[in-house]
């Protein structure tokens, strides 16, 4: 992961049930950024939004390596 953010807008604690929505904000050849929103259970304003980037690399030399093509088909589908 080479960075994340999160902004907050409402109170949310334990027990709260929590919903979690998922996309793809942005799909690179090599990185992906995913976009999250937090709801309380049962309502339509988000409690909080975050994001991440997250870059795939060859784990002996470090370096970015292209998405692998079976999950960059899956990433795809979730991107909006």
């Amino acid at each position: 992961m080479v960075s994340s953010a999160c902004d907050y807008f409402a109170s949310i604690a334990f027990p709260d049930l929590i919903e979690i929505g998922l996309r793809v904000g942005k799909l690179g050849n090599s990185s992906v950024q995913y976009e999250l929103a937090v709801f309380k259970v049962g309502e339509s304003e988000a409690c909080a939004a975050g994001r991440f980037v997250h870059v795939f690399v060859d784990r002996a030399t470090n370096q970015p390596v292209p998405i692998p093509a079976g999950l960059r088909g899956t990433l795809e589908r979730l991107v909006i």
